[in-house]
Formats: C-alpha cells, structure tokens, sequence
C-alpha cells in the first residue's frame, strides 16, 4: 500500500514540475497603446486671443469582437485570431478616445479649439459633441489595417450637425505586432483628419 501511494505521489509530482516547465517556457505578455499625432503640429491662426471652441469626443463605441485584452487580427477572410501574449495596455475603446482626442488636438488651431475626451469633459456643454461607432478596426502583421467607422458631430443645443462614415486603409510596415499598432494609430490618425475637416467647415 506505502508504494502505491509513493507511485501516486511521484506522478503527481512529476506532473506539476511539467505545468511548471510548461508556464515557464511561455512567451512574456507585450502591451501596447495606441499612438497619435504631436500636439507641435498644431496650425496656428494667429490674430488676438478668443474664446475657444471647445470639441468633445463623447463617446466611442467598438464592436464585441474588439472588446477584449488580446489584439484581434484577420486573416483576410472570415477568420479572426487572438494574439494571446500580444494585447492592449487598457480598454481598447478608452484608447481610441484619448487617441482620437490628442489628434484632433494636433490638428485644429490651438488657439481656436479645446478639445477634451468623455473622462475630461469641462463642466459646460461643448460647442461640438463628437460620438464615433467603429464598426471595423482590425488587419494582421505584414499586410494591411482596415478602419470602418461611422461618426456624428453635434452642436451644443444636441442637434445634428453632421454624420459621416470613414472607410480608412494603411499598409502594415513590417511583421510585427508594434508595427500593426502603429499602422493602427496611423488610421486613427486619418479618422480625426475627416473629423477635423468637418469641424472646420462649420
């Protein structure tokens, strides 16, 4: 009976140094941010100060497939893959909100335009409220990232001023996952350049 339990017990033993083996020899976890543009590039208007417009990205809506840690890719057909060690710092719609506001912020005159995200907002209404629903954001590592989104510019009394959609498509420069996120953040990039021309026409 002693052996028998020994054998047990060295089998047990031997299985849980494997999953140990096994844990140990998985790849660290890689996070990543979206990236926007440089608040430097902001166009300049000159003239003497005035009260500014104040923008709001209020709201961004993902599809459920992209509401998750891991980075989603496509296969270019009807398959997507989950990059299990490669994955978001944070929630992914949170990133786009601060990407798309910090892109805005560089490309609207600084002296014209404030823009804030839905987590800074100022106490009074903005001027224009601006709410994106991404229906697509996805690519792979090597080829391409494809940018659907359909995006609505308010005015301060919530009527409708504008509602457009975007259909945006970067190349992926390189086999790497930094190199899709940065192609992502490039197609952000593209969006808030449709948003800003929208709010400069008004």
């Amino acid at each position: 009976m002693a052996q028998v339990f020994s054998g047990r017990m060295g089998i047990a033993l031997l299985c849980i140094l494997l999953v140990c083996a096994a844990c140990a020899s998985s790849p660290p976890s890689r996070f990543y941010q979206l990236g926007s543009l440089k608040a430097g590039n902001q166009p300049a208007t000159g003239g003497a100060p005035r009260q500014l417009i104040t923008v709001a990205v209020a709201l961004v809506q993902i599809p459920d497939y992209l509401d998750r840690p891991q980075i989603v890719t496509s296969s270019g057909g009807n398959e997507l893959r989950l990059a299990e060690f490669d994955r978001w710092a944070g929630s992914l719609d949170d990133d786009i909100n601060r990407a798309l506001a910090e892109d805005l912020s560089a490309l609207l005159p600084a002296d014209r335009f404030l823009v804030t995200t839905r987590a800074a907002g100022p106490a009074a209404l903005p001027q224009y409220r601006v709410e994106v629903n991404i229906i697509r954001f996805e690519g792979a590592p090597g080829k391409s990232v494809l940018l659907k989104a359909r995006w609505t510019i308010f005015n301060r009394d919530r009527a409708l001023s504008l509602h457009r959609e975007s259909i945006i498509s970067r190349k992926v420069r390189g086999d790497t996952y930094e190199a899709l996120v940065t192609a992502m953040s490039d197609s952000l990039a593209a969006l808030g350049g449709d948003i800003a021309g929208a709010i400069l026409s008004f």
